[in-house]
């Protein structure tokens, strides 16, 4: 890439449920995302990413770290409905990540800058 060319914005997508797909989030959000590099963690990786020994405690200031280094632009936050996407809105929070979206049916405060109806 040339010196003066802008990066593709960096974005992560936070899947904590498999079956949540994420084709219908970027149809919702359009066309900044149309050129973003995407970064999965699904399920299992969020798994390793807060505990990575499996055994030990929820390492948050850990996991807060690690997606602070990324210098995320985004994140996106799959959950099922019905599953409360504030706990890991909340982590990029903490990380700085400065666009946050998400699908809720409940409250959440600003944690979530951007917050997409589920679909019927």
């Amino acid at each position: 890439m040339p010196a003066n060319a802008i990066a593709p914005p960096k974005v992560v997508v936070l899947a904590s449920d498999a079956t949540v797909r994420l084709a219908p989030m970027l149809t919702q959000l359009g066309d900044p995302f149309a050129s973003a590099e995407f970064v999965q963690l699904n399920a299992p990786d969020l798994a390793r990413l807060l505990s990575p020994d499996g055994h030990a405690p929820v390492n948050w200031l850990g996991t807060v770290d690690w997606l602070r280094q990324q210098r995320f632009a985004a994140a996106l936050i799959l959950t099922a409905p019905g599953q409360s996407p504030y706990t890991l809105g909340y982590l990029c929070y903490l990380a700085g990540i400065p666009i946050r979206v998400g699908r809720s049916q409940e409250f959440g405060g600003q944690v979530l800058t951007h917050c997409l109806a589920w679909e019927e």
